[in-house]
C-alpha cells in the first residue's frame, strides 16, 4: 500500500470493527495469560504505532529499550509508557511518551484509531495501543536513558507472511515477527498482529 492510498483509506479504520483478541492470539506465546479481572495490582500504559513515509514507502518504528530501564529492559516495543495522573486520557499518555522517548512532536501526529488493549502478566500492565501517522519522516531525537535505538520497518514487511516465524525462547517455540534480524515477540507482536489484520482489511 502506497502513501496516498493509505491516507485516503485510513479514516475507514475507525469504521471497521477491531480484529481484537482473535488477531492478537495468533502471535501470543502458548499458555500466555490474557485475563486480568482478578488482579488487584494493575498498572496502565499506552503506546503508539506511528506510520510515516520514507520517500513513498510507508514505515513504522519500534524501539529497542536500554538495559537501564527496570521493566522490559533491552526489549523491542513501541514508544510508550505508564499513564501519569496529569494525562487527560490514554491517547495523551501515548503522545507524551512518544515525545519523551523519540522526540516526535505532538502537533505533528494524526490520530488513526485505537487498537485492542493487551495485558502483560510479567509487569501487570494493561497497555492501550494506538495507530497514528505523520505526513513525513519525523526528526527523531532519542532519549538515551530509555531508548537504545530506533528500528524502522517497512509496512510491507509486516503485511508479508514471510515476516512471521517461530523462535525458541525459554525452551519453547514462540511466534515472532522478524524484521531484518530483529525479533519481535510477546505483547508487541500481539499488537502488531492486530494492526496487520486491520490494515489488510483496507485493501
Amino acid at each position: 500500500m502506497e502513501l496516498n492510498e493509505f491516507i485516503l483509506k485510513s479514516p475507514k479504520l475507525r469504521e471497521i470493527p477491531k480484529p481484537g483478541v482473535k488477531s492478537q492470539l495468533k502471535m501470543a506465546p502458548q499458555c500466555r495469560e490474557i485475563n486480568y479481572e482478578k488482579n488487584n495490582n494493575l498498572r496502565y500504559a499506552a503506546t503508539t504505532m506511528l506510520i510515516y513515509p520514507i520517500k513513498n514507502s510507508l514505515h513504522f518504528c519500534l524501539i529497542r529499550r536500554t538495559v537501564k530501564t527496570t521493566l522490559h529492559s533491552n526489549q523491542i516495543g513501541f514508544p510508550g509508557g505508564e499513564k501519569n495522573k496529569s494525562d487527560k486520557n490514554y491517547w495523551d499518555t501515548a503522545l507524551r511518551e512518544m515525545h519523551e522517548e523519540i522526540g516526535v512532536k505532538k502537533n505533528q501526529v494524526i490520530y488513526l484509531t485505537e487498537l485492542s488493549k493487551v495485558f502483560i502478566p510479567i509487569s501487570n500492565f494493561i497497555v492501550f495501543p494506538f495507530m497514528a501517522r505523520v505526513n513525513e519522516r519525523p526528526n527523531f531525537f532519542i532519549n538515551k536513558n530509555e531508548v537504545n535505538y530506533i528500528i524502522e520497518v517497512q509496512l510491507s514487511m509486516l503485511l508479508s507472511k514471510n515476516s512471521i516465524r517461530k523462535s525458541k525462547n525459554l525452551n519453547r517455540k514462540i511466534p515472532i515477527f522478524s524484521f531484518d534480524g530483529e525479533e519481535v515477540w510477546g505483547a508487541t507482536a500481539m499488537i502488531l498482529a492486530e494492526a496487520r489484520d486491520y490494515i489488510l482489511l483496507l485493501k
